[in-house]
């Protein structure tokens, strides 16, 4: 891999206009927990469904965005990706239209689907689980906010993946430099790179960072048997 002041980078959306933002359509299914213990902790599980979403505009681009953070690739950006060798991740089909009435069909898009690990967050970054707000009965996890983002990935801990996560961060795409210098190449469009050190959360769901993560059960992000090999042992599946 070729030497960069930074090895890793976090994939997100750059800023731009509101109706870029992708919706999600009626028919995306999340799972309901309920806690045995407390009848307050009650949350969103995984999603049951692929992703039916609405694009407000007709434009669109090589990757898009919905309002939750989920990356979409076109058809085009997944062969490249491919023909690249890049791995660490997997692909679910997406079933878009546009929310003008006439407008046509959009092209094939794919949920990009990270399965790339970096295992958990450095302790240097100031990330732990809070046991305090952390419970038994459902399984709900808490995390402190980050002091640090760029001593966030340990670089020990990374598998060797071009897309990786980083827990307990399942939101957050963090990709190699590989990946970067290509996209920036090929001009892909919609993507901005960020040094982990300067990472900001952007959206509303990441700006519920800045009071610590809450992000579920790793099986909610991952394929079932990837997040039991790798969430098992760490008590996060």
């Amino acid at each position: 891999m070729k030497e960069s002041r930074y090895q890793f980078w976090n994939l997100r959306a750059p800023d731009m206009d509101e109706d870029l933002k992708i919706d999600w359509d009626d028919g995306v299914v999340l799972g309901q927990k309920t806690c045995p213990l407390n009848p307050e902790h009650r949350s969103a599980g995984r999603r049951l469904t692929n992703l039916s979403v609405v694009l407000s505009s007709r434009q669109v681009f090589d990757v898009m965005w919905t309002g939750a953070s989920e990356c979409l690739i076109q058809q085009s950006v997944l062969d490249a990706f491919s023909c690249q060798g890049f791995n660490g991740f997997e692909v679910k089909p997406v079933q878009a239209r546009f929310k003008r009435p006439g407008a046509g069909s959009p092209p094939q898009f794919w949920e990009l689907i990270v399965t790339g690990w970096a295992g958990m967050a450095s302790p240097k970054s100031g990330i732990r689980l809070d046991e305090t707000k952390t419970c038994p009965g459902c399984g709900r996890l808490r995390y402190t906010k980050a002091s640090d983002y760029s001593s966030l990935i340990d670089p020990k801990r990374w598998d060797g993946s071009d897309f990786f996560m980083v827990w307990p961060l399942p939101r957050f795409v963090f990709v190699t430099e590989r990946v970067r210098e290509f996209a920036e190449k090929t001009g892909l469009r919609l993507t901005q790179f960020t040094s982990p050190g300067d990472m900001q959360p952007k959206t509303p769901f990441l700006q519920q960072t800045k009071m610590g993560f809450g992000p579920g059960r790793l099986s909610y992000w991952m394929p079932e048997q990837r997040a039991h090999e790798l969430g098992d042992s760490l008590g996060i599946y």
